[in-house]
């Protein structure tokens, strides 16, 4: 009777056992569910991110959400993806921001074939086409630059074969210095190496030595192949990282198919081991009930007792193949983790470009792509708080002279002590920047009159000192600084103008000059 009792007692525990066995599995399937529904997720972030890199890319990756319909069980996976999410999410940020980039350089240089005179009416239609047009993605823009390469060709050939040397020459002087100043300008906020940045410093300098209009025709051609050539470099580049990211994902997706059909599998015997366990308990406790002499009864439980012990050797195999889709699962895990620190380094590369984007390659101080970006959000907090904002503009005095007597080498070198000069007067707030050839512009932001005045003429009498040395002379580098505060109803367009004019009225009394206007 005893041993009755403790039979007894064993199968009720293991029967409770497996209960919350079963509910553990009904808790893991949920989850698969719900994991898939964040895996697809991260699916459809990814193509918005991807979109219009490559067709047949986006088209797979929709044929990858329409195969995750059902739920699948990737429940280690979801920590990582959710991080893999975040990144590919900013990745399309990234891309969308070089785009708009991209777009600045074909309306630069498209305005600038379009002041060019003498040209036929088509190609101007052919051009304002192009200007107009609104991209789709980046392969429109591509599109669109060989396009506008094709009619820089037909403009060059136009004017090497005209016979009419006044048209050749119909560009009037200060359209022409305004147009190399602009295309020196578009070469600061370019950042290539090797040959690429070597064609880029003879490019300068031969604009910095005066051009004619075939000349600086040819130097925007020039400084186009280069933007078009940096475009194909990085649409290679996120090709790759896209097909990588693509291919784990689908080895991910693979497994996590396996994983859920082993799942299944393992649920359903598990299910059928425990209503044999349970029918198998609910012949005892009748027997208990029901028989009278447990000797008659003793051939029967034998067979009972075979019957359990058939069960409990299921019940370890099934755990065995447990362990195993475990070992599945950490193997997948790994391949996360390996996709994560894929996607970390690519993150960090794009923070890098980012950061080189908005530096001007010769000082080092931000362009003026960076301030335009910051005037902007300054404009936006003084609209909301009202606090002081000052933008000064200093342009270097007669700095012409130094490049033709001592060479751009010399002036080069110049620009980068004082630019460097600048930056250490200014408080960690304010802000640098270089915005046309010898001309910075600097904001400062929350500061007093007398701050803001004193820092400025720190500015001007430091420079001043600086003591340069070119071919065994000294000399001296003065600037000259136009200032001016945003009030009522300004704007980032009129300040720029108003430290324009301010500065005018500076150079118009003499050198080491600052002029404020209200």
């Amino acid at each position: 009777m005893t041993d009755v009792n403790a039979v007894v007692s064993e199968v009720s525990k293991l029967k409770q056992r497996l209960d919350q066995a079963q509910l553990s599995f009904r808790d893991a399937s949920l989850k698969s569910r719900r994991e898939i529904v964040i895996l697809k997720r991260l699916i459809t972030r990814l193509s918005v991110a991807c979109r219009g890199i490559d067709q047949e890319l986006d088209a797979k990756l929709v044929e990858l959400r329409n195969d995750l319909e059902q739920p699948k069980d990737i429940s280690k996976l979801i920590p990582r993806l959710a991080l893999i999410e975040r990144l590919v999410t900013r990745q399309a940020a990234l891309t969308e921001q070089a785009s708009q980039n991209l777009e600045q350089h074909i309306h630069l240089s498209g305005e600038t074939l379009n002041r060019v005179r003498g040209l036929p009416a088509q190609l101007k239609r052919d051009l304002r086409n192009i200007l107009s047009a609104n991209p789709d993605s980046l392969g429109d823009n591509h599109n669109r630059l060989i396009r506008l390469l094709e009619l820089y060709e037909s403009a060059v050939k136009l004017l090497s074969t005209s016979t009419n040397q006044q048209q050749n020459n119909s560009i009037d002087q200060d359209v022409l210095v305004h147009l190399s100043s602009e295309l020196q300008h578009l070469i600061t906020e370019l950042d290539f190496t090797d040959d690429n940045s070597t064609v880029l410093l003879e490019t300068r300098n031969k604009l910095l030595a005066g051009v004619t209009a075939e000349s600086l025709t040819e130097q925007a051609l020039i400084v186009l192949r280069l933007v078009i050539n940096g475009h194909h470099q990085d649409r290679r580049s996120t090709q790759k990282f896209v097909d990588g990211v693509h291919s784990d994902l689908a080895a991910i997706k693979k497994t996590a198919h396996q994983n859920l059909g082993q799942s299944n599998a393992l649920l359903e015997q598990r299910a059928t081991v425990i209503s044999e366990f349970s029918a198998l308990s609910h012949q005892m406790q009748q027997g208990l009930k029901e028989q009278e002499n447990l000797e008659t009864w003793r051939p029967q439980l034998e067979t009972i007792s075979t019957e359990l012990h058939t069960l409990i050797e299921r019940t370890h195999a099934l755990e065995k193949r447990e362990r195993e889709l475990l070992d599945q699962l950490a193997y997948n895990e790994n391949k996360v983790i390996s996709l994560y620190e894929k996607t970390a380094e690519h993150h960090q590369s794009l923070n890098q470009q980012e950061r080189k984007m908005f530096l001007d390659q010769l000082t080092k101080v931000y362009n003026r792509a960076a301030f335009n970006d910051r005037l902007e959000h300054e404009y936006r907090r003084w609209l909301r708080y009202q606090h002081p904002l000052c933008v000064a503009l200093l342009d270097l005095d007669n700095f012409k002279e130094t490049n033709v007597n001592f060479g751009y080498v010399a002036g080069d070198k110049a620009l980068k002590i004082i630019a460097r000069t600048i930056h250490q007067c200014l408080d960690d707030t304010d802000f640098i920047a270089r915005f046309d050839g010898d001309k910075f512009m600097v904001i400062m932001p929350d500061t007093t009159e007398e701050e803001r005045t004193k820092r400025i003429n720190t500015i001007r009498e430091t420079v001043s000192q600086l003591p340069f040395h070119f071919r065994d002379q000294q000399v001296s580098i003065t600037l000259s600084i136009g200032a001016t505060m945003f009030d009522a109803n300004d704007t980032p367009p009129n300040i720029i103008e108003r430290t324009q004019k301010a500065l005018n009225t500076a150079k118009s009394t003499g050198a080491n000059r600052l002029s404020w206007i209200a």
